[in-house]
């Protein structure tokens, strides 16, 4: 039986439909992908190329500098009314803190500083550290070349007994602490 024309070209139309399908679906994937791309550029900013970082001067101290385990920091709360000639700004050092402690004037209150941060965040979760170990400390602010730095200590503390134990307390737990010795102006 012959084969007329019309079955002939249904036929032949069905071939190579699915070649022909697959290859225009990949150059309208294409086009659709490179309109994407074009207008996702358009609203880009462009980069400021000609800006320059602002130049740091390298003679400035370090922020935070390492502290042996055994120095005393010192701050002095100035009485303005004496005359500075008058101060002494020696601080004795010793290998030994507590020996350090024991030789200090009377009137000087303890604090044991366990960080200094830039972050605020940072210095609230040592204080929630330092709380879940039983210790109650204090954050304070204090502006170091133009940058805030938030320090946490725990006290203070007044006899040699009470900085030995605390202190004592913070190294169990792995957390290193300094020992400030702030003198009261009287």
């Amino acid at each position: 039986m012959p084969m007329n024309s019309q079955a002939q070209f249904r036929q032949h139309s069905q071939s190579g439909g699915t070649l022909m399908g697959f290859v225009l679906g990949l150059l309208l994937g294409l086009a659709i992908a490179v309109g994407v791309a074009i207008t996702l550029t358009r609203g880009a900013p462009e980069p400021k190329l000609n800006l320059r970082a602002p130049e740091l001067s390298n003679n400035k101290a370090p922020v935070a500098q390492a502290i042996d385990e055994g120095e005393i920091q010192v701050e002095e709360r100035v009485d303005l009314n004496k005359p500075l000639q008058s101060k002494s700004a020696t601080a004795k050092k010793s290998k030994d803190p507590i020996a350090a402690i024991a030789d200090s004037a009377q009137g000087a209150e303890y604090w044991l500083q366990t960080g200094a941060f830039r972050n605020q965040d940072e210095a609230q979760r040592q204080k929630a550290s330092l709380a879940m170990q039983g210790l109650e400390a204090v954050i304070s602010e204090r502006e170091v070349d133009g940058s805030i730095l938030w320090r946490v200590r725990v006290g203070p503390f007044i006899g040699q007994d009470e900085v030995v134990q605390k202190r004592a307390q913070l190294q169990s737990a792995s957390i290193p602490s300094t020992v400030i010795r702030i003198n009261k102006a009287n």
